[in-house]
C-alpha cells in the first residue's frame, strides 16, 4: 500500500470518492503518522469534505514538524480564508510564497483574496509576481486589469485586459470588462467592436448582448439596442437589469410607454425591491398620467 497509495488516491479523487480517499489516508497515517505527504493530502480531503477545523489541525500538525512547508502553509491559508480569518489567511499565503516563490497557484489565491478585501495595491504585487514567472498568464493580466478598473485607472485597466485577451482570445470575462472600461472612457465605438468580436465566440452569453444593447442605446440606435436586449432576455429572462434596460429604451428611445411599463413590471416580478425598476416605473406612470387628456377634452375635444 505504501508504494501505491498516491495512484490509488488519484483514482479515488478522480471518481469523486472523498470518503474513500479519507479512509485510505486515515489508514496510511495510522501505520505511519510521520508521512508528511499523506498528512497534507489528508488535510486537503478534510477541507473538501467540509471539515475545516480538522483540516486546519492537520496542516498545523505538519507545520509543527516542518514550519516552512509551503503546501501546509497554503492549506492552512485556504482553511482560514474559508472560516473568514482573513489576516491569518494572508499571513499563511505570504509565508507559502516566501518558501515556494514559483508556485503560481498560491500567488493567485492570495491575490484573489486581497482583491476581495479591496487591498488592491497588495494584490497587484501578486499579479506582478505571477507575470514575472509567466508574462503570458492571461488570468493574471485579467485580474490585474480588473483591479485597475475597480480603482478607476481605466487606461491601465484597458492595457491589462487587452493583454489578457491577447493570450486567451476567448476569455469572456476580459471582453466584458474591457467593454465596461471603454464605456467608462466614453469610447462606445471601440466598446461595440470588442462586444461584436466577443459575441463571435460567445453568442449565447446574455451579458454580452446586454452590454451591446447599452452601447447601441448610448450611440442613439434604440431599435438595434432593443434587439440586443431581447436577445439577452431570450437567453436569460431572469436578469432584472436587462428588463430595466429594455424598459428604458422602449420609454426613452422609442416612446412606447405601455411596452416599457410591461418591461418594468416584469423586472419587479423578479425583484420587487430593485430600485432602478421601482423609480423608472414611478416616473413613467407620472408621465403617462401627465399625457392623458382631461375628461373635458375627452368629452368636448380640443
Amino acid at each position: 500500500m505504501a508504494g501505491n497509495w498516491k495512484k490509488t488516491l488519484d483514482d479515488l479523487l478522480y471518481n469523486g470518492d472523498l470518503d474513500g480517499a479519507y479512509n485510505l489516508l486515515d489508514g496510511i497515517l495510522r501505520d505511519n503518522s510521520g508521512d508528511i505527504k499523506a498528512r497534507i493530502a489528508f488535510g486537503k480531503v478534510q477541507y473538501e469534505l467540509g471539515d475545516p477545523d480538522n483540516a486546519r489541525n492537520t496542516f498545523e500538525t505538519v507545520l509543527k514538524q516542518s514550519p516552512k512547508h509551503p503546501e501546509a502553509l497554503k492549506g492552512k491559508a485556504e482553511v482560514c480564508e474559508l472560516l473568514g480569518e482573513y489576516e491569518d489567511a494572508i499571513r499563511s499565503y505570504h509565508q507559502a510564497t516566501q518558501h515556494a516563490p514559483k508556485d503560481i497557484d498560491t500567488w493567485k489565491s492570495m491575490g484573489i483574496l486581497l482583491t476581495k478585501l479591496k487591498k488592491f495595491g497588495k494584490a497587484d504585487k501578486c499579479w506582478n509576481a505571477i507575470l514575472r514567472l509567466n508574462p503570458r498568464d492571461a488570468e493574471a493580466w485579467y485580474n490585474k486589469g480588473y483591479a485597475k478598473m475597480l480603482v478607476q485607472k481605466y487606461d491601465d485597466a484597458e492595457k491589462c485586459l487587452k493583454k489578457a485577451i491577447k493570450f486567451k482570445k476567448d476569455m469572456k470575462e476580459a471582453h466584458n470588462d474591457l467593454v465596461m472600461v471603454l464605456r467608462k472612457k466614453g469610447d462606445n465605438e471601440s466598446a461595440l467592436k470588442v462586444c461584436n468580436h466577443a459575441l463571435k465566440s460567445h453568442e449565447n452569453d446574455d451579458t454580452l448582448h446586454r452590454n451591446k444593447g447599452n452601447i447601441l442605446y448610448a450611440l442613439d440606435e434604440p431599435e438595434k439596442a432593443l434587439e440586443a436586449f431581447e436577445k439577452a432576455l431570450d437567453l436569460n429572462p431572469y436578469v432584472v437589469d436587462t428588463w430595466v434596460n429594455k424598459g428604458t429604451v422602449l420609454w426613452k428611445g422609442l416612446t412606447e410607454r405601455e411596452k416599457a411599463l410591461a418591461a418594468f413590471d416584469k423586472a419587479l416580478e423578479i425583484n420587487p425591491n430593485f430600485m432602478a425598476a421601482v423609480d423608472s416605473r414611478i416616473n413613467l406612470m407620472a408621465e403617462i398620467q401627465a399625457n392623458k387628456p382631461s375628461i373635458w377634452k375627452r368629452i368636448f375635444g380640443g
